[in-house]
């Protein structure tokens, strides 16, 4: 089983490599502390701030839908949300 913020780590990694975007990059253009981060794609949250969330989806200049549309999240029931 998987945790919520392991499956949005990934995702944030796979949009911005698709993307040629370094995490730095993503970084400044979100307005996000390296450090948040780092905590972010590493798991040291055990839940992902949805502000945060959504600074990203929109550095990425993808829709909230296209970030959540990904197999990762297809089987929510197996997703730990703790």
């Amino acid at each position: 089983m998987q945790n919520i913020s392991d499956c949005i780590a990934k995702r944030i990694i796979e949009i911005a490599k698709s993307k040629n975007m370094s995490i730095y990059k993503l970084e400044l253009k979100a307005g996000i502390s390296h450090s948040t981060m780092c905590c972010l794609l590493n798991g040291k949250y055990r839940g992902a701030n949805i502000r945060t969330v959504f600074l990203i989806i929109q550095a990425l200049e993808i829709s909230v839908l296209e970030f959540f549309d990904s197999p990762l999240f297809k089987d929510l029931d197996n997703i730990n949300l703790d």
